[in-house]
């Protein structure tokens, strides 16, 4: 790719090796994202859904068919799940070995990014800039060692993109088996909205690509090729799915978990949210840089021809307002969009259209800090802020302390890698902050081992209401628990389990008996009565018409 002339660059060169390394993205990111991969527990509802999903494929045996709660699941395809089970067959059964799967994903974003900057023509420093701007995006930070599809996603985002400049700088061999080959990986993690991705971007090559002149068909007949090969991996695996789940599986697969997502503006039936919400809670999402990240029109409009900057553009724009037309919304949806953006700013900065300044974003962190110290204490008279309660003021004493020293080294701060360190140090501090205090409300190793006992025992255990596998995985459950919807129901279910156990976490659902194990669990708590005990209370009456509205388990 041709490059722009360069203007500047903000890059230093490193003193010696102790300074390089204290330099690299990777070495510090992964220092300060590897010790959740061991101290976090699974977060429910998603994680441990997920896990549940997983330990059911391992206890079946059936790899063909997600199944939760011994039901067939539809709602995303089976990859994440096989590279868990993989991952097990290394390690044995931990949580930590899925939050290691996405962690290398993430590296692997990293690295891509990073090579990526270098190919659309950036130095050295500008592919080091990338993996900043993509490592201290809050929601990347965040995400990295998360359950999450959008994490390997991304990685498949990435590695057709890489796969498009093959096409464009026409290597088409390489690049036809690259897109194609990340397509087909891509729909295998999440299902079509891969090709909501790639296909923006692709049909944008004309415009970001200064190699087509002359070369349009045979660009865009690669483009068809790859595109059919990836198809074609995913469907190996959806056809044989299919087949085997049922007509309602499949029609699950092929048309209602995409269609669900995309109805109108107003009208999606899945996480249905104005259009214009994305306008909201994308510029979040890549925090700290809309504090941190300074400019002018007019120095960027020099840049207005340069491919890289080009590139972004393309992968990043469409794709927001295609997501904001459509009617489901979740903030994650657009972490693939994120490498996007990390480029853009990384060729910007290095071409001095853009600069790096700190300050506002260190006066943030002390406010959010102040805010988060005193928040126990103003969670205390709201019952529905529990969760927050339990929470230690110190660690957002430790978040404004951290301000404070953005601010003593905010001369230093010209390149993007002391707000990416402080915004990683915000997401561990926050998970560490779960883990000391909350965390509590999210660990269901406790229940998990009493239900294990239970089912040992023989005792049939019903849940009332849909409970997502919450417990499955913590209590590496032998049978699924059952839901019931329908408390009138419970009665006919007590006649055959007379000895049985009754369960839920829904406020809605509360028996005046004592139950005979209860703990906190998300911004509630879970319980567990003698279900003969429980129909002879009855349900509460000053909880029986209250609605879970505070609680999303929705599937994302």
């Amino acid at each position: 790719m041709s490059s722009t002339p360069q203007l500047s660059s903000p890059d230093i060169s490193p003193q010696g090796p102790w300074h390089r390394l204290l330099e690299q993205p990777l070495f510090l990111g992964i220092l300060l994202l590897l010790p959740i991969v061991w101290l976090l527990v699974p977060v429910p509802i998603d994680e441990t859904r997920y896990l549940a999903v997983a330990w059911e494929m391992r206890q079946t045996g059936e790899f063909l068919v997600p199944h939760l709660n011994g039901e067939t699941y539809a709602h995303k395809p089976p990859l994440l799940f096989w590279l868990i089970n993989a991952g097990w067959l290394v390690t044995g059964v931990h949580a930590w070995t899925a939050r290691a799967m996405t962690l290398l994903c993430s590296i692997a974003s990293l690295l891509l990014v990073q090579r990526l900057t270098l190919r659309m023509g950036g130095s050295e420093a500008a592919a080091r800039n990338a993996m900043w701007f993509l490592l201290g995006a809050i929601y990347f930070a965040a995400f990295a060692n998360a359950i999450m599809f959008d994490v390997p996603l991304t990685t498949c985002v990435l590695l057709a993109v890489h796969g498009l400049v093959d096409l464009a700088e026409g290597r088409t061999r390489r690049g036809i088996a690259l897109t194609g080959v990340a397509i087909g990986l891509g729909i295998l993690v999440k299902g079509p909205v891969m090709l909501l991705f790639v296909a923006i971007v692709a049909l944008g090559a004309p415009w970001w690509s200064d190699r087509l002149d002359g070369r349009r068909a045979r660009y865009f007949g690669a483009f068809a090729l790859a595109f059919l090969l990836g198809a074609a991996l995913a469907l190996a695996w959806a056809i044989p799915a299919a087949l085997h789940g049922g007509p309602d599986y499949a029609r699950a697969i092929f048309l209602n978990q995409t269609f669900d997502r995309i109805e109108g503006v107003v009208g999606a039936s899945t996480h249905s949210r104005p259009w214009w919400w994305y306008f909201v809670i994308f510029p979040l999402m890549l925090l700290p840089w809309p504090l941190v990240i300074r400019g002018s029109w007019s120095a960027l409009r020099a840049l207005a021809r340069a491919p890289a900057l080009r590139l972004a553009l393309v992968w990043v724009v469409p794709t927001f307002v295609a997501f904001s037309c459509i009617g489901g919304k979740q903030p994650h949806y657009l972490l693939p969009a994120v490498p996007g953006v990390a480029l853009g700013l990384a060729f910007a900065l290095d071409r001095g259209a853009l600069r790096v300044r700190s300050g506002l974003f260190a006066w943030f962190l002390v406010a959010l800090g102040l805010v988060l110290a005193a928040a126990p204490y103003f969670a205390a008279s709201r019952q529905r802020l529990g969760y927050i309660e339990d929470a230690t003021p110190g660690w957002g004493i430790a978040l404004a302390v951290l301000g404070v020293l953005l601010l003593v080294f905010v001369r230093r701060a010209r390149t993007p890698m002391l707000p990416a360190l402080a915004m990683l140090s915000v997401a561990l501090l926050v998970k560490f902050a779960v883990i000391e205090g909350p965390g509590q409300r999210y660990d269901l190793e406790a229940i998990g081992a009493r239900l294990a006992q239970a089912q040992q025992r023989g005792q049939a255990i019903v849940h009332l209401g849909w409970h997502h596998g919450v417990y499955e995985f913590a209590g590496r459950l032998k049978q699924p628990i059952p839901a019931i919807e329908d408390p009138k129901l419970l009665e006919a279910w007590a006649q055959q389990h007379p000895d049985g156990l009754v369960m839920t976490f829904y406020r809605r659902f509360r028996f005046r008996a004592t139950p005979v194990f209860t703990q906190p669990f998300r911004g509630g708590e879970v319980s567990i009565w003698n279900v003969r005990e429980a129909l002879a209370s009855g349900i509460d009456p000053a909880v029986a018409h209250t609605r879970d509205a505070a609680e999303d388990f929705s599937d994302d």
